[in-house]
């Protein structure tokens, strides 16, 4: 088992150990493309188990997550994390952008722009998330005046909540030249045609 100190492993080079990641999903599942563009962004491998959402979930993945959803991860490091399960789509995106930083977020430990940028980025997912996410679904769903009411009321909160933290963003969050972990974690909702 490693051991860590000012948040540095002893371990040795853990850039050369390779996780093993079995990604639980739906490719149908809009929350679960965040951890696949994740995974594809920062060139990890993983094995995929495919979950049939469109019936009740049986005993062994409830094992694995008891509320059933997509996506879930189990991240195994020989050594350091024995099968360890990252549930909720923001969360398991968060984790592999830790576990690799990258273009999609830097690490703290060497940069001292990096946690300023990283909480922003933080408050910008939380803010698109609580104040804005939950009202696409049923504004999609939704038919006449209750599907315009919803559509202004997104509307509106994208005006007051994200467009204020947007202000320095060109052509990605933060000003950044490649896509952050903002990206992955708003720009994955599906429209049914």
């Amino acid at each position: 088992m490693a051991s860590y100190t000012n948040g540095e492993s002893n371990h040795g080079d853990s850039k050369g150990i390779q996780p093993k990641i079995t990604l639980y999903t739906n490719h149908l599942c809009p929350f679960a493309h965040r951890a696949h563009i994740t995974l594809e962004e920062l060139g990890l491998d993983f094995d995929e188990v495919i979950i049939d959402l469109d019936k009740p979930r049986e005993q062994w993945y409830l094992d694995i997550n008891p509320r059933g959803l997509v996506p879930s991860i189990k991240y195994t490091v020989p050594g350091l994390y024995d099968e360890e399960i990252i549930t909720e789509s923001s969360i398991v995106a968060q984790f592999l952008a830790d576990a690799r930083p990258s273009h999609l977020l830097p690490s703290s430990l060497h940069d001292p722009f990096s946690p300023l940028f990283r909480a922003r980025l933080a408050f910008f997912v939380d803010t698109w998330n609580t104040k804005v996410q939950g009202n696409l679904y049923p504004m999609m769903k939704a038919e006449g005046e209750e599907k315009e009411k919803l559509a202004n009321e997104t509307v509106a909160a994208i005006e007051k909540e994200i467009e204020p933290l947007l202000a320095n963003a060109g052509p990605f969050f933060g000003g950044k030249d490649k896509p952050t972990l903002a990206e992955v974690c708003f720009t994955v909702d599906r429209m049914d045609h």
